[in-house]
């Protein structure tokens, strides 16, 4: 699925540009769930406890609904809105001048601190572990220790950075691994700790009374001011609403992976604190801080050294599961500011070779390190929850103001009971945020300036415009090539080079065909599709309209399209089943890694385009050919290889060599049969040809021999094209991998008006053995 805007001129010919959707259920899921119960939920349940007590499964429920107004809210925005900047964007098309703005400033700072949550979470526990059990680091005191935690969280900020900057993808299927296994580490302490109550029955009295405080407040104040420090653990499911652009279909998936979240996490948290209550009890101050689950664990677990294990590993891979999701949520947040000039423009520059946003990165690193050299973990969550406190009643205030200033925007998700909910949701998050300053004012004395530092930085930088004019037009319709015409694609990485569509253009005057050149423009998945920068998208333009205008003086029908992908493989695919591709050209550059047969797309391209298949390896061609190498076999692969081998024979008035290598007697004799064939359909075409006949050990260093003194190799694929291992077959993946020179591999399907048909022999008034 893919949505698209097309453009015409003379200087950038006829060039469509297309925008894929990539992400269904389980990935946004696990985008939301990833970073919701990051390490959030290790860190700060002993703090809770020593605040409320067994009460602490209350203050959950409780943050659960309060959660769960605003869940529905960003639904609804999202589903309407569902361009990057999430609540920045809602917010500010809702309440306009200096708000809007504070709504995206204060979004940005948000994710940065809770950025810094998961990065110190990574360094306090790393450096728990090493200080126990007369561990390395057991001889280091208080201050020494707190020293090395700060130091190593800005080392793996540095990383994780560098990582963000240069454009390292982290996968759809290595998030959900990830994702997984953290839910299995927290599973397994649940199942402990369950264990170890069945043993313990009497830790039961440990749930009596059920609020248990020493601060001196009345009850229903602490349970909010318990809330206020806790309601961190459900960030991160609103970083499901901002990927609506790249959901394939998000008027369905996007509420069900809110829902999945929060109920998936909600479970999770009451589960824990019900587990570390148990064991722990409440008696002991001295068992109520940060690493109060580690303690919890070495109490339940078979041996202490296990427990301690299994929940730092918890922390570790949950800091590593959420901070590259929060890194991405913090510079996109930045990046569409600046993009829409409410920051400094250079904030919405993407990196001229890994397009990324370079500058958010690193200004979203910066924020990071300082709140980690700063602040302490209590310090940096109580701020990471006023800011979203705080943002997040400005979304409740937002989605009001839009239903009644954009009533006829469509809405695929309603919010019930409309505007009651909304309003509770309001109210609920200013009541929390005022709790909070009991908890730690620093976090008030931070947001306050943190906002008027914002107000500055409005009225010094902001530009006032509209997002939906600096995202521009991104939805027109196309026409597709009628189904009943030949369609050749080539996807082409070099603009610059045009081998690949010279030689679609041969085959395209055959065949009456006609080209559409296609360029995949891939952004990084820590990026919305329409980040990439329009000068970016404009070269491109440029780019494929010379190739097509190329084709188009050759004498047949060509068009540019460019694609703005996350997956190139898939973008790719999804054009030639959309559009009843008959024959995808695509090049190789001759490179592969351990694990794959050609590459990692062009093995999906051979394996799964549901058309003819050329791969072509160019480096090294030659301007004019003079000798072309066809490998012989009995396929009917080989047939229409040899087909494209004389249209380029006739173009460079070449000869063709048909070289058939056999290891007996027997399989040389039944190749001399397809051998005349072949020869036979070069000599219709008036192509000087001739035939070799090798018995060899070894095929492929007779093959890779012979194409030395060749200036290209043609192969056909054999019948194990079929199998996952091999692209072409065995043989011919190897030969290909070997041969020095250019190559030209030929896979060919059978389509339903072929099935009753034997390929189909050479044809004087066509010029070529292919078919359709």
């Amino acid at each position: 699925m893919a949505t698209g805007y097309k453009s015409k001129g003379r200087e950038a010919g006829e060039v469509e540009v297309r925008f894929r959707r990539d992400l269904g259920l389980l990935e946004i899921t696990m985008i939301g769930l990833g970073p919701t119960i990051g390490t959030t939920i290790f860190l700060l349940v002993g703090p809770a406890l020593l605040m409320v007590g067994p009460a602490l499964i209350v203050v959950f429920l409780l943050n659960f609904g309060v959660t769960l107004f605003t869940a529905m809210a960003y639904i609804e925005l999202g589903s309407a809105f569902p361009e990057t900047g999430g609540g920045y964007l809602w917010v500010k098309t809702a309440m306009r001048g200096p708000y809007g703005f504070i709504g995206g400033w204060i979004s940005w700072f948000g994710h940065c601190i809770v950025g810094a949550f998961y990065t110190v979470s990574f360094g306090y526990f790393a450096v728990y572990f090493l200080t126990q059990n007369n561990g390395p680091l057991a001889f280091l005191s208080a201050g020494d220790q707190s020293f090395v935690v700060k130091g190593l969280s800005l080392i793996v900020l540095a990383i994780f950075i560098g990582v963000n900057y240069r454009g390292a993808k982290a996968t759809g299927r290595s998030s959900i691994a990830i994702t997984i296994l953290l839910l299995g580490i927290v599973v397994l302490y649940v199942v402990a700790g369950l264990l170890w109550f069945a043993r313990n029955p009497a830790a039961a009295r440990n749930f009596t009374p059920l609020f248990q405080s020493a601060l001196p407040y009345p009850p229903a104040v602490i349970t909010m001011m318990a809330m206020g420090l806790t309601f961190i653990v459900f960030e991160g499911y609103e970083i499901i609403a901002q990927t609506g652009e790249e959901t394939r279909n998000p008027e369905r998936d996007i509420p069900r992976a809110h829902f999945l979240t929060l109920g998936i996490a909600t479970l999770i948290f009451i589960s824990v604190a019900f587990v570390t209550i148990a064991v722990l009890g409440t008696g002991n101050p001295l068992f109520l801080n940060q690493a109060s689950l580690a303690i919890a664990a070495q109490a339940a677990f078979p041996t202490p050294f296990l427990g301690l294990v299994v929940i730092t590993a918890g922390v570790l891979i949950g800091s590593l599961a959420a901070l590259p999701s929060l890194i991405f949520s913090s510079s996109r947040v930045a990046f569409a500011m600046g993009r829409d000039g409410d920051l400094p423009r250079l904030f919405g520059k993407l990196h001229p070779q890994y397009r990324t946003p370079k500058n958010a990165i690193l200004a979203s690193g910066l924020i990071i390190g300082l709140m980690i050299v700063f602040l302490d973990v209590i310090q940096i969550a109580a701020s990471a929850d006023l800011m979203f406190l705080i943002l997040f009643t400005l979304v409740n205030g937002a989605v009001i103001v839009l239903r009644r200033t954009h009533p006829d925007v469509k809405r695929p998700y309603r919010m019930p009971l409309f505007p009651l909910l909304p309003i509770v949701g309001l109210a609920s998050k200013a009541v929390l945020s005022v709790a909070l300053y009991l908890v730690e004012p620093l976090a008030w004395g931070i947001g306050f300036g943190w906002t008027i530092l914002g107000f500055g930085v409005y009225y010094l930088w902001t530009r006032r415009e509209k997002i939906a004019e600096a995202a521009g037009p991104l939805v027109e319709a196309f026409i597709p090539v009628p189904k009943e015409r030949y369609h050749i694609l080539v996807p082409v990485d070099d603009l610059a080079d045009p081998v690949l569509v010279d030689f679609a253009s041969l085959i395209a005057r055959v065949e009456d065909a006609d080209i559409t050149v296609l360029n995949v423009i891939e952004v990084p998945t820590t990026l919305p599709l329409n980040a990439i920068e329009r000068f970016y998208i404009s070269e491109v333009r440029r780019g494929l309209g010379r190739l097509a205008r190329g084709a188009s003086d050759a004498g047949v029908r060509a068009k540019g399209r460019a694609v703005v992908s996350h997956q190139v493989a898939e973008a790719v695919l999804e054009t030639v089943r959309d559009e009843d591709v008959n024959l995808l050209i695509a090049g190789w550059k001759g490179t592969w890694r351990r694990g794959l047969v050609l590459g990692t797309n062009v093995d999906r391209f051979v394996q799964e385009a549901p058309c003819d298949v050329v791969v072509f390896k160019t480096a090294g061609l030659k301007e004019k050919l003079r000798r072309i190498l066809v490998m012989n076999a009995p396929e009917w692969h080989v047939s229409y290889a040899t087909g494209y081998a004389i249209l380029l024979a006739k173009k460079h008035m070449a000869e063709i060599t048909i070289l058939s290598a056999a290891q007996t007697e027997a399989e040389l004799d039944r190749e001399k049969a397809y051998s005349s064939r072949l020869a036979q359909m070069c000599k219709t075409h008036g192509v000087p040809v001739r035939e070799k006949f090798v018995k060899v050990r070894s095929i492929v260093d007779a093959v890779v021999r012979e194409a030395k003194d060749s200036d290209l190799l043609v192969l056909g694929a054999s019948s194990e094209w079929r199998l996952t291992q091999f692209a072409f077959g065995a043989m011919q993946d190897q030969i290909a991998r070997q041969a020095g020179g250019p190559v030209l591999m030929v896979r060919k399907v059978r389509r339903k008006e072929q099935s009753q048909k034997a390929a189909p022999r050479a044809s004087p008034a066509r010029g070529t053995p292919g078919g359709r």
